[in-house]
């Protein structure tokens, strides 16, 4: 061992740094103006020439870090909820508010809350409140929470933004904090953004980013940079919490807030951060700063002195072990910065009791969730491509790690992207470089694709990669394909698929057919749906008369999914009976550019819309008259029922046993839609109420059976090898 390192292992051991705190400590209370002009200056030019040879020792051995190239739109100007959770800092909050009210970027709100102070912050709030009445919002409680994360949950929940800013009550920021960490989010995989932090004690900077973090090598933070949350987690964030205040931190709009936050004192913020992020990627800026007042008499000091602060960081372990995949290395290191604390600041002298209190191989026994890559073809209408999203927000609901990557093999439709919640990360494969650089990245262990086209590109990515899993979904395109097509992509996806889920008996054809195989790999799941707010759009804003009889489409605008034959159906019927029946075409294509001011009074064509539920609302039926050979387990129907709707729908795929008493099944004649027996359903339908109430009446109970919730621990156990 060469002479420098000797010096820097003696230097930064627990014995020297130990000495150097009593010597501190004695200065302080017997020597103060010693302390002031020699102490503290020689101190901290040591620590800047130790952090200064740490990091060159760091940068030799450090791995490479692959950086996520951030993209960029024009014209981002999301609304940004600013929370301030106070509770008895009445001395620091004109200066945290008005660095606040003074952001460069101006599409802000406040939501200043109070737990309960006994000293005179209401007052302050409340005079602040007065002058910014525009944007600002007060919420006090008559008693005290009892923690700061409840507080950040209660604003988080009152809070309208997309983004969100916790801004602590006795830190403050350069105002220019939000003009530089809003736009990364421009980027649909940013979930999280952090500036860098000076430490203020007794209004004099003790300390900053640079130095806190020197020890991480793999970064430098004197540049911006992003990076994904699984190279974030796997290069530090794992071994110390890199961000050491919320205050310097953006991140989206969460409507879930993680339990295992709630009930710590020191690393909840860490819980918090790491939860965040995950899927997705995180961004830092050097260029605003954020101040981080450090207590000399804070909660925190306190805990570094109990055993609390080693469980809790032992959980800290255990959650990143549960959720990135990190080497055993990275938890030792861990363990090693605890080391530095438990015999020095702790004042610890038995290993075995740390050993104790953050137990490795309980550590390293976890069960990793995997990473998942969910692949659709691309952001646009229909059960293929939509489905896909719905199943990565439970999926992320439940905790897992989930990216969507849009393959954007076809035009993407800009609303499809709201069916997805803001906290799941979203990449394109034209942004990417390409999909195995997404794998390695994103360190993905499992890739869901859910169309022939994005099957077959998966392919060829993991039969390089033994150990990546991949599961494709039957959503009907295989059979509805060319022989020739469909035998040229099974040909590639027998080599790499793992799992095939098929939602139809139907979808197994083509491979009964080639003798494909491999049956054991087969597995049947039915689409499911979530619930969401419904607001039925009012049928005056359509020019449909109240007393109308209303039937709605909602689809592809393709030529086989029936909508001139909904059209002619509902025409003929309006030929007799008293009762006026109407048309809703809900969807863009081919048929919506044919049919657009070409129509009767009765169909009103409303074109792409992401909220079907309200169309569906407004109508009296759903009605699926399609045509098309790959129609397996139509998302419709489902949509209809969570509308509370039943069902007209032609005899294809899984209908039938979708349906069951909750609407009507004709069959196709000649495969096509008998528009003479349809109308005659209709004509019934409007006439009679006694049959309509018949099968709307079995709407509820039909819908049980459609709980996304139940489809994903199916999906799941897919995922993780277990049987059905």
């Amino acid at each position: 061992m060469g002479l420098k390192m000797k010096i820097y292992r003696a230097l930064t051991g627990s014995t020297i740094r130990s000495f150097v705190r009593r010597v501190d400590e004695f200065c302080a209370n017997n020597l103060p103006t010693v302390r002031e002009k020699i102490f503290l200056p020689l101190k901290a030019a040591a620590k800047t020439a130790l952090l200064k040879f740490s990091m060159a020792r760091g940068k030799k051995s450090a791995r490479a870090v692959n950086f996520w190239k951030v993209s960029t739109r024009e014209n981002f100007s999301p609304l940004v909820s600013v929370i301030v959770p106070n509770f008895n800092h009445a001395p620091f909050l004109p200066q945290r508010l008005e660095t606040i009210y003074n952001q460069t970027y101006r599409n802000f709100e406040v939501i200043l809350l109070d737990d309960a102070s006994t000293d005179n912050s209401r007052e302050i709030l409340k005079d602040f409140q007065a002058k910014h009445m525009n944007n600002t919002r007060i919420i006090f409680n008559q008693k005290n929470s009892g923690g700061v994360f409840n507080q950040w949950r209660r604003g988080i929940e009152a809070a309208r933004g997309d983004l969100i800013w916790i801004a602590e009550s006795d830190d403050f920021s350069a105002e220019n904090f939000l003009s530089e960490l809003v736009p990364a989010f421009a980027d649909d995989a940013i979930q999280l953004a952090f500036c860098r932090t000076n430490f203020i004690q007794d209004e004099k900077k003790i300390f900053t980013t640079e130095q806190y973090l020197a020890d991480l090598p793999a970064f430098d933070w004197a540049k911006d940079f992003a990076v994904t949350a699984a190279e974030f987690v796997d290069q530090g964030f794992a071994i110390k919490n890199i961000i050491p205040n919320v205050s310097s931190v953006l991140f989206r709009k969460r409507k879930t807030f993680p339990e295992i936050c709630l009930d710590m004192k020191l690393c909840g913020d860490w819980a918090f951060y790491l939860d965040t992020i995950k899927g997705g990627c995180v961004y830092y800026s050097p260029r605003a700063t954020n101040f981080y007042r450090v207590h000399k008499k804070s909660t925190s000091l306190k805990i570094q002195k109990e055993p609390r602060y080693f469980i809790e960081h032992e959980r800290i372990a255990e959650f990143v072990a549960e959720n990135y995949r990190v080497p055993a290395e990275v938890h030792e290191a861990h363990f090693s910065k605890l080391e530095e604390h438990f015999f020095g600041y702790y004042g610890g002298k038995d290993i075995h009791q740390l050993k104790k209190l953050f137990d490795m191989k309980k550590i390293l026994g976890v069960k990793r969730k995997p990473n998942i890559l969910m692949g659709v073809f691309a952001m646009s209408i229909g059960g293929g491509e939509t489905f896909p999203l719905i199943l990565a927000n439970e999926l992320r609901r439940k905790g897992y790690p989930v990216t969507v990557l849009d393959f954007q093999m076809a035009d993407d439709l800009p609303d499809i992207r709201k069916k997805m919640e803001p906290t799941v990360p979203l990449i394109y494969l034209n942004e990417t470089g390409g999909l195995a650089e997404v794998v390695a990245q994103f360190k993905i262990d499992l890739i869901h694709t859910h169309h022939g086209a994005t099957d077959s590109a998966t392919s060829y990515v993991v039969e390089n990669n033994p150990n990546l899993r991949h599961v494709v979904t039957l959503h009907g395109m295989y059979e509805a394909t060319d022989a020739v097509y469909r035998k040229e992509i099974l040909e590639r996806v027998k080599k790499s698929v793992s799992a095939f889920v098929y939602i139809a008996e139907k979808n197994l054809l083509p491979f009964k057919e080639c003798d494909f195989g491999h049956r054991e790999i087969f597995f049947k799941i039915g689409n499911g749906l979530e619930p969401l707010p419904i607001n039925p759009v009012a049928r005056a804003d359509l020019n449909i008369p109240a007393n109308s009889f209303v039937a709605c489409v909602v689809s592809r605008a393709i030529p086989q999914k029936g909508w001139q034959a909904a059209i002619d159906a509902v025409k003929l019927a309006n030929t007799n009976g008293e009762q006026r029946i109407d048309l809703i075409l809900v969807g863009a294509g081919e048929m919506y550019d044919k049919l657009k001011n070409r129509v009767p009074e009765f169909v009103h064509l409303v074109g792409f819309k992401s909220n079907v539920r309200d169309y569906l609302a407004a109508a009296d039926i759903g009605l699926l008259p399609s045509e098309y050979a790959g129609e397996s387990f139509p998302l419709l129907i489902i949509d209809s029922f969570f509308a509370g709707r039943p069902v007209v729908s032609s005899n294809l795929g899984e209908v039938p046993a979708m349906i069951e008493e909750a609407g009507i099944v004709f069959d196709l004649v000649g495969g096509k839609v008998p528009v003479a027996e349809l109308a005659k359903i209709l004509r019934n339908l409007a006439d009679n109420p006694a049959a309509y109430y018949k099968i709307k009446n079995h709407v509820a109970a039909a819908l049980k059976k459609f709980s996304i919730e139940h489809v994903t621990e199916k999906y799941i156990a897919v995922y993780e090898g277990r049987a059905l």
